[in-house]
């Protein structure tokens, strides 16, 4: 299993907003100036990283004020899923476009145009794609430990 801990920044009727901090797993890697993945983990400004670290996580009766610490858990197995789902679909939709501009005659040119347009329709497919209701593709709560004790150092594991 996938733990990670994070601080819940704001609590709704039936979920916690978590933030998760950031490891220092990149940091550390001796591959990290040829990844793209630690490139794309620090692109954007203050306030697309802090959105990047946010996740709407059902209560499933714990409860927690803001500012507690909870630890979240997740299936390796749906971590590699999402992944798959993520970038198949956009390459899927995309070579459909590149086959319908095939059939359709159309020059070189204009097939590129065609991949690169359906590509884009996969990504806003799946932005519009609600994963959330899917209780396997959410993280879960396995813990809390409330603020006033104090947890000193917060770090991310991956068994």
């Amino acid at each position: 299993m996938i733990k990670e801990q994070g601080t819940v920044v704001s609590v709704e009727a039936d979920n916690f907003i978590v933030a998760v901090v950031r490891t220092s797993a990149c940091k550390s890697c001796q591959a990290r100036q040829g990844c793209g993945q630690a490139v794309l983990s620090e692109w954007g400004d203050a306030q697309t990283q802090q959105a990047k670290n946010h996740f709407k996580v059902p209560t499933k009766g714990f409860s927690a004020m803001v500012g507690d610490v909870v630890e979240l858990e997740m299936h390796p197995d749906t971590v590699s899923r999402v992944a798959l789902l993520v970038y198949l679909l956009p390459l899927l939709f995309g070579l459909f476009g590149l086959v319908m501009g095939y059939l359709f005659g159309q020059h070189e040119l204009l097939q590129l145009l065609f991949f690169v347009s359906a590509m884009g329709l996969g990504y806003v497919f799946l932005s519009r794609l609600t994963l959330t209701n899917s209780h396997q593709l959410v993280p879960q709560i396995i813990r809390t430990y409330p603020a006033s004790k104090g947890v000193d150092v917060i770090e991310s594991t991956s068994l």
